[in-house]
């Protein structure tokens, strides 16, 4: 049975008014067919604005290599290995949560209107492993705090060691491990001197963070797309 054409236009207007589009926020931008809320658009919106101004601050290129050693990049792990005599050096570094502020007191002025940006910097807690055959000299260290002030008129360390292992074949919970800070101050100076003489000094390790400031950088970047093409539905 077909409705007077009244009824007709009334059972349009009622459909038009219930129709999925006038209320799901479906999107009209040319780069997606998804359906979008509000909080969807502006995300969307503010993510193109972030990755554009971080690909702009983003300059240093990719290193292969960082003095002598070979750089292997796995997610947000990078490895580092050469040879020195007749053993394998291998560090690694995990960038997730290594990321701080940088700004120097000295920078910092008061009565300024608009004080300077903080740079990020990535600072990765990081293992040192000696390796000759199936035995393992195994270091964990990481940065210090508020590094770079002298001390008796002496250079001072940017890196510690945390830990010292020492054993054959894998690392596993059940392997002994002592505490870099009690143990005897000389024998701590000359295992500092022994990773120096293989290239883990302070100036390698403070490159090892500008390394590391970058891979923690594009992976960000990554990140924000990712997350947009989520959010856009592509």
């Amino acid at each position: 049975m077909q409705l007077p054409n009244s009824s007709n236009k009334i059972l349009s207007i009622k459909l038009s008014l219930v129709s999925p589009s006038s209320h799901t926020g479906a999107c009209k931008c040319a780069n997606c067919r998804s359906v979008h809320t509000r909080g969807d658009k502006e995300l969307i919106e503010f993510l193109s604005e972030e990755i554009a101004a971080e690909k702009k601050s983003s300059k240093s290129k990719v290193l292969n290599n960082l003095d002598g050693f070979d750089v292997k990049h796995n997610g947000s792990e990078i490895i580092l290995s050469k040879k020195f005599n007749d053993e394998q050096i291998e560090i690694t570094v995990n960038v997730n949560h290594s990321v701080d502020a940088e700004l120097n007191e000295g920078e910092i002025n008061p009565k300024a209107d608009s004080p300077p940006a903080s740079e990020m910097k990535s600072r990765p807690h990081f293992e040192v492993k000696l390796i000759k055959g199936s035995q393992v000299t195994r270091f964990a260290c990481s940065y210090i705090q508020d590094a770079g002030e002298q001390v008796d008129d002496g250079p001072s360390d940017i890196f510690t060691i945390d830990e010292l292992a020492v054993y054959e074949g894998n690392h596993s919970e059940q392997t002994y491990a002592v505490a870099g800070d009690i143990l005897d101050g000389y024998m701590y100076d000359l295992l500092m001197n022994l990773l120096e003489e293989r290239g883990v000094s302070n100036e390698f390790v403070e490159k090892l963070s500008d390394l590391a400031t970058k891979r923690e950088h594009d992976l960000f970047i990554s990140l924000l797309e990712r997350l947009q093409s989520f959010v856009q539905g592509k």
